[in-house]
């Protein structure tokens, strides 16, 4: 896309929704900013992973921490003892993916990303109706 200013403000109303999304479902960065950030704006994988954590970890992780925890949604213990694996898993996952090829890293993404789609619709198909 060329035009600049029409671009930025084609991903800030794209932001918006992707923020909707983190507040509604928990999901944003990787699962709908990474790829719109690919697909629609020509970001390189590495490039729209970095600009999906810059932008919503900070922020939007800690505004929807602090709604869920006001409404006791939080299982602190379980979130403490998830954190250590979280960071020393982001280190490693941040340095294996900077050795991997754009294109190899793509393929990877949309496999998690079909794989954790289809688990999903699976688990809702075969929910016991309560």
């Amino acid at each position: 896309m060329r035009n600049r200013p029409l671009q930025l403000a084609l991903i800030l109303i794209m932001a918006c929704g992707v923020g909707v999304c983190a507040g509604l479902f928990g999901v944003g960065g990787g699962v709908i900013l990474v790829p719109m950030l690919v697909l629609l704006f020509g970001f390189e994988q590495h490039t729209a992973q970095g600009t999906s954590l810059v932008a919503l970890v900070p922020p939007t992780g800690l505004l929807a921490f602090v709604n869920y925890a006001q409404a006791g949604q939080v299982r602190w213990i379980v979130g403490l003892l998830i954190m250590p694996g979280v960071v020393l898993g982001s280190v490693y996952g941040s340095r294996l993916a900077q050795k991997l090829a754009p294109s190899r890293m793509r393929r990877l993404f949309a496999c998690l990303l079909f794989v954790l789609g289809l688990w999903q619709v699976i688990s809702v198909w075969f929910a016991r109706r309560e």
